[in-house]
């Protein structure tokens, strides 16, 4: 005869470890069914109870599923792991390390049980029937916990408004038992409830300093409440808001958003609190760390590296110091296209991606964008927001603002790439700079504006004019399609406010010549700022005749001397090789990549040796590209836009030879401010009292920002004040007030009220005003539809010719013969 159903308790007993401020989460499944999950917030262990109805008397197969191992947000040298003991159930105790237990580890296949989980995966407990035997008729009596209350953990963001973060208060049954202040990063707030044993209670959040200033609106979002391991939506049905006071007056269903002074409410089934005691003995004394402010220091103490601005001495790039600069950088595009913003930000953080890119040794990005990207009809796309937390509410500019200020803290340059002027991929397609929509005197303007908007600041270092100039455009001859004057208009316009930039110029035939500037150089009026930049590819793009020459590779030093490497070795100009890149499936693609590696090092005849002067850097470059869109020659990114295709890195390393970073080691040292926080005792102790530390990102990183600083403190006896102090870095980079948590946890003698105190860096005041020109600024240039050219009209090109910016082309450069295609089609 079967045997109904009856209530069961599971206790899991585990610790944790976090990373990045967050603590291992899992879920908990018996026979495949989700029954509850839980964050696991200390390194002490804990008592995780879940309560479901089964039969007696059979088998049942228990899982606890741990699923937050790695985020996007973690960086190299994190470790997050969870730890399991054991789980308790009708008064008996399982061992992870039973034989009744395995481990389905991500990655690792099955292994034999284990307590501590270093990879997501099941923990799963293979229970057999006398674990169960006896339950039939009563339901198990749950082991009590420990002595310490039920954990509340609230997992909250909010909007800051006028500097200030959004702050709650946590209440049970209308009595506050802790506060906090919601960063813009969502994180876990824990607390403690010393409540009345199986009976049900009222859990509220309290939002307190609702309000809106110079127009930006405080709010907070609750992401989750966990109630002695048991999760809570804030959608849920037992969950209201009440607006207002807490009278019950304004009371509306449950939502994310709290967008006025208002109090959720969870109303808590009394089984979330079985077994918990009333405290019989005096409260503890209850611990809080505050909030501080600190202005952030400027100036740095010189120790090398790269030195200020940057701008060239014959055929080398040299910084104010006159130290020789050799760029190796990557190609980031996405904002020239559909999506207006770098591409991957749908599977990484922006962060996640720039340390990626820093790490294999790029030290310089181009990032491309479009005329298209700076108009009021272009729409931000492609961004995961749950990854990128900062970027939500920004401008397409302000996106790259950010980019190209983590950049900067990472050390590595930025050159701004004119890659088209419609929104879409690859080069114009009718060849020129300019269309109908976006004539050059639009060009010029949105140039001017970005030259101003970053004026000042290091981390940009100069303007590439316009992406591979082709099909129609010439290096000289008819004004309409004379590339080299319109490069001369443009780079003389973004001097006129901005004398700092490097100044990019690609050439024709898709940039991959330059022989016209032999005969007609590019002339600047502020001297020493001109770097030349072609483009070069290997097999998969085109069946290029060099490449099929008998004397392959070693025909290629002469190929591109004819191109565009006599302006480096005839001590005319430095070279920026701005996009080369292939998929290197083929071995004589692969030999492609390591010709040029040699050639751009300065091994021009191929025998392993340098041929340039000593102290002298080879040529500059950018690989193309670093997601794999472009079908042709992929990205070093795989296909799923995180996983690094190294085979390709150590394909192009050789080539980063002489390359440094704008870091310590090739850099200079910040200087520092002390951010002092102060961790209070509510009341004196008549015992000691503990607790440990630990700094937590929030938009201020930790080594670029900021100094991670972590320990433990000791309250004796009576004492009921103790101090913290973090390191405060400065930077070049403008980039608004940025915060940082100090984190307290592990209390001894003491609960804890308010876990976290937040750290404001507070932007200096002459970096403040260097980033004066507003975001708005973006909307003020019109889009005239005349052009300031002489015209021959855009519309006579093919717009319908399909895209060749990396379209198989054959020139043979046996010897330059210029032809112009409007004569040929008139």
């Amino acid at each position: 005869m079967a045997t109904s159903p009856v209530e069961m308790t599971f206790v899991v007993n585990a610790s944790g470890v976090a990373a990045g401020g967050v603590w291992p989460h899992f879920k908990f499944l018996v026979d495949g069914v989700s029954v509850g999950q839980a964050t696991v917030n200390s390194t002490s262990a804990g008592r995780y109870s879940f309560t479901t109805k089964l039969a007696p008397d059979v088998a049942h197969k228990v899982q606890v599923v741990y699923d937050n191992d790695w985020l996007s947000t973690d960086k190299t040298g994190m470790y997050r792991d969870l730890i399991v003991k054991s789980i308790e159930v009708n008064g008996k105790t399982i061992s992870s390390t039973s034989s009744a237990v395995s481990y389905a580890a991500e990655g690792q296949g099955t292994l034999s049980g284990r307590e501590i989980l270093s990879w997501s995966g099941s923990l799963d407990f293979n229970m057999s029937k006398d674990v169960f035997a006896g339950a039939a008729g009563t339901p198990t009596t749950p082991t009590p916990p420990a002595t310490g209350g039920t954990p509340i953990v609230v997992n909250a963001y909010g909007n800051a408004a006028g500097g200030v973060n959004a702050h709650f208060k946590v209440l049970v049954d209308g009595k506050v038992i802790g506060e906090a202040t919601a960063g813009t990063a969502a994180k876990d707030f824990t607390f403690n409830a010393n409540v009345s044993a199986d009976m049900a209670h009222k859990i509220q959040i309290q939002y307190d300093n609702d309000g809106v200033v110079n127009g930006a609106d405080r709010n907070l979002y609750v992401n989750k409440i966990t109630i002695g391991g048991h999760a809570v939506a804030p959608t849920d049905s037992i969950v209201s808001i009440d607006k207002g006071a807490l009278d019950g007056k304004d009371v509306i269903a449950g939502q994310k958003a709290m967008w006025w002074n208002s109090t959720m409410e969870v109303k808590a089934d009394k089984s979330w609190f079985a077994g918990a005691t009333t405290p019989s003995n005096p409260p503890q004394p209850s611990l809080s760390v505050n909030d501080v402010s600190v202005a952030e220091p400027t100036g740095s103490t010189s120790s090398g590296g790269i030195q200020g601005f940057l701008s060239t001495k014959g055929n080398q790039i040299v910084d104010e110091a006159g130290n020789a600069v050799r760029l190796t950088g990557i190609n980031w595009f996405g904002g020239e296209g559909y999506n207006y913003v770098p591409a991957g930000l749908w599977a990484d953080s922006y962060q996640g991606h720039l340390e990626k890119m820093k790490s294999v040794g790029f030290n310089t990005i181009r990032l491309t964008m479009s005329d298209e990207m700076f108009t009021s009809t272009a729409v931000t796309n492609g961004i995961d927001y749950s990854k990128n937390p900062d970027l939500v509410g920004l401008t397409r500019l302000q996106v790259y603002d950010k980019v190209i200020e983590h950049a900067g803290k990472l050390g590595m340059k930025v050159i701004l790439d004119h890659h088209r002027n419609d929104g879409g991929a690859g080069t114009n397609e009718h060849g020129l700079w300019y269309s109908n929509r976006f004539p050059e005197s639009t060009v010029i303007e949105n140039w001017k504006m970005l030259a101003k908007h970053y004026a000042g600041n290091e981390t940009v270092i100069g303007a590439d004019l316009h992406n591979e100039p082709s099909v129609t455009a010439t290096w000289g001859g008819s004004a309409a399609t004379d590339w080299a004057s319109a490069a001369e208009r443009i780079g003389n316009a973004i001097q006129s406010v901005n004398k700092d930039w490097l100044l990019f110029v690609e050439g024709t035939e898709w940039s991959s010549t330059l022989a016209g500037a032999q005969s007609r150089p590019i002339e600047f009026d502020v001297p020493n700022k001109l770097v030349y930049s072609p483009h070069a590819y290997g097999h998969s793009v085109g069946n290029f005749s060099w490449l099929n020459d008998p004397a392959y590779p070693n025909n290629l030093p002469a190929q591109y001397d004819k191109m565009w490497g006599y302006l480096y070795k005839n001590d005319t100009a430095p070279i920026l090789l701005g996009e080369w890149g292939g998929l290197f499936n083929s071995s004589a693609e692969q030999t492609w990549a390591k010709t040029m590696a040699k050639y751009l090092n300065g091994d021009w005849n191929l025998d392993g040796k340098s041929d340039i002067a000593a102290g002298d850097k080879g040529m500059s470059w950018t690989f193309w590209a670093w997601t794999p869109e472009s079908g042709d020659v992929g990205g070093i990114l795989m296909d799923d836009y995180k996983t690094i295709n190294q085979s390709k890195i150590n394909l192009i390393k050789p080539a980063m030879e002489g390359a440094i970073f704008d870091t310590p080691g090739g850099s200079s040292t910040p200087n520092t401010a002390n951010a002092t926080f102060t961790v209070k005792l509510s009341a004196p102790s008549g015992t000691p009292v503990t607790v440990d530390y630990a700094t937590v990102d929030g938009t201020a990183k930790a080594g670029s920002d900021y100094t991670a600083t972590s320990g433990k403190l000791t309250f004796a006896a009576g004492e009921t004040t103790k101090t913290v102090t973090v390191k405060v870095l400065s930077d070049s980079v403008t980039e608004g007030n940025e915060t940082f948590g100090l984190k307290i946890s592990n209390a001894t003698a003491a609960t804890i009220a308010d876990a976290t105190g937040t750290g404001t860096i507070v932007e200096a005041a002459a970096k403040a005003a260097a980033a004066s020109l507003g975001s708005a600024d973006l909307l003020a240039h019109s889009l005239t539809a005349a052009a300031d050219l002489p015209t021959a009209p855009v519309a006579s090109f093919d717009g319908s010719a399909a895209d060749l910016s990396h379209a198989a082309y054959d020139t043979g450069y046996n010897g330059m013969e210029w032809h112009d295609p409007l004569a040929q089609a008139a």
